[in-house]
């Protein structure tokens, strides 16, 4: 059995584990240090509660430590260690499969698979380029995660950057394994005519005309997201674009006061839930994530909005950047330019909305293909 240690039940990896158990039952187990996010939760990215209305704790076998300290896990000793060390010499896994080594938990974890002779695996989104960082810092981090990663049986890297990260700090090539970050894909199943409906039915709800182009931002409205860059971008297109073009931002945050004041032809959706999320992609045109360098290591909207067919545009500091730029309708330009992302949109602006231009290329981005690869032998 694979014994899997997750800080807490995030919305898109609990459906690899599901699926996990679909292929192969009893497989895995999931150990959750708190189920604070199941329960429901005050989130500070996006300013209010949430509790995600998919089924997290459902589907596969999983213990919860409730290990929380306080009430948040925004800090390393957020989740302690006690009991971690009963639990693995209980439950004597196969292998122990970390998310990260994040908070006092994961470590604790770490370090007592090694004590009991556990091969330690691991898959997390670190890259090196998500932060820009002085030298010194630089030279400590290669240290250190040079010491953490020697021990380590087995990687799975979710990315090109992520792959780089594992290669440059010592994890052999032969120990390297892809399990590519994805998300639950609710379009998968659905004809390009039932879509075409749901687009048609929310932007009607929304008040969107035919022959707008809707270009949209999803997730936090906070400074890391950079969202205003929408606005700034829209100022700088040609006015017989401009006029075409339709801001939409979907979720909430601490800057959406400062949004609505700025953005004149703008609309807000306020946070909106898992269950009604892909309408969203649907009733868009083009996806824009314009992150600063922040920490922006892979950027997920962006799947769900291929997922939807939907045009995308990144900046150069979000992770999945190197991973799809290449890809027909996806545009990167460099964090914070404005100008460059007005050109951007221009160009996609001029291309129908298709559904599934990107589908076949999204297989090995998909909830199955991250299970299948976690349960390889």
């Amino acid at each position: 059995m694979l014994l899997i240690l997750e800080s807490h039940p995030i919305q898109y990896r609990v459906p690899v584990y599901q699926c996990m158990e679909r292929l192969r039952a009893g497989a895995c187990k999931v150990i959750f240090g708190t189920d604070g996010a199941a329960r429901g939760q005050r989130d500070p990215g996006f300013g209010r509660e949430v509790k995600w209305d998919v089924p997290l704790l459902t589907g596969y076998a999983h213990h919860v430590l409730h290990n929380q300290r306080g009430d948040s896990i925004a800090h390393r000793t957020s989740l302690h260690g006690r009991g971690v060390f009963d639990l693995l010499r209980h439950e004597r896994p196969a292998a122990l499969l970390l998310n990260g080594l994040v908070y006092q938990l994961d470590f604790a974890a770490y370090f007592a698979a090694l004590r009991l002779g556990i091969p330690v695996w691991l898959r997390s989104e670190t890259q090196d380029a998500a932060f820009e960082r002085p030298p010194w810092k630089t030279a400590l981090r290669r240290v250190c995660y040079h010491a953490l990663y020697r021990p380590l049986q087995r990687a799975f890297f979710i990315g090109e950057l992520n792959r780089r990260h594992l290669l440059r700090h010592g994890v052999r090539p032969e120990r390297l394994r892809p399990a590519r970050y994805c998300v639950a894909d609710p379009l998968r199943d659905i004809s390009a005519a039932e879509k075409a409906d749901r687009r048609r039915a929310v932007r009607q709800r929304l008040g969107l005309r035919d022959g707008e182009v809707t270009v949209a931002f999803f997730g936090k409205l906070i400074a890391k997201k950079n969202p205003d860059l929408l606005i700034a971008a829209a100022a700088q297109m040609q006015a017989p674009l401009r006029a075409r073009v339709r801001l939409l931002f979907v979720g909430s945050g601490e800057m959406e006061t400062e949004l609505r004041s700025a953005g004149t032809n703008a609309l807000f959706t306020g946070f909106i839930n898992q269950r009604e999320l892909a309408d969203y992609y649907l009733a868009a045109d083009i996806v824009v994530l314009p992150s600063r360098r922040l920490g922006e290591t892979w950027g997920l909207v962006v799947n769900e909005a291929l997922q939807a067919g939907c045009a995308a545009v990144v900046s150069d500091a979000v992770g999945c950047a190197e991973e799809f730029q290449s890809w027909a309708r996806v545009r990167v330009f460099p964090a914070g330019d404005a100008a460059q992302l007005a050109q951007q949109l221009a160009a996609l602006a001029a291309l129908p909305r298709e559904f599934d231009w990107c589908r076949a290329q999204l297989a090995d981005y998909s909830i199955e293909a991250a299970a299948r690869a976690l349960l390889e032998p």
